[in-house]
């Protein structure tokens, strides 16, 4: 007689090979979070780097072979705060697209949509190429 016990995933999670497969994309999907963490720090960093760099310029020109030179205000203190904005929405944003494809693999989904993984590359190249415009614009003035 079948068994008619309804399986809580879409596969067999005894046998070695589809454990193993399992563990694999659930181990992919972990080093992309990791990855996209890794990128969210990057874009903290470069934000410190901002700021320092713009105590720097103040302490060159205020030095007296740089007396000629125009001072002009980079508004680096709004540039570094949206790169720290910038940092937080990719990790946030990488939280939230590990959760959904872990519950896609435990499903045991036969095919993932590339629709969420474009659409987050779309909104994160938009948000830098943005952040880089608003700095060009305002350095520029």
């Amino acid at each position: 007689m079948k068994d008619c016990t309804i399986p809580t995933t879409a596969f067999d999670l005894t046998n070695p090979q589809v454990l193993l497969a399992w563990q694999r994309n659930h181990l992919a999907n972990e080093r992309t979070f990791l990855a996209w963490c890794r990128t969210g720090l990057a874009l903290f960093a470069f934000g410190f780097v901002i700021e320092r760099f713009d105590f720097f310029i103040r302490q060159m020109q205020s030095l007296p072979m740089f007396e000629g030179l125009t001072r002009k205000h980079l508004h680096t203190e709004a540039i570094s705060l949206t790169t720290f904005a910038v940092g937080v929405a990719v990790i946030i944003m990488a939280g939230w697209r590990f959760a959904y494809v872990r519950r896609l693999i435990n499903r045991g989904e036969q095919q993932f949509s590339a629709l969420p993984d474009m659409l987050f590359m779309i909104s994160i190249m938009t948000i830098i190429i943005s952040l880089f415009a608003a700095f060009w614009l305002l350095v520029a003035r």
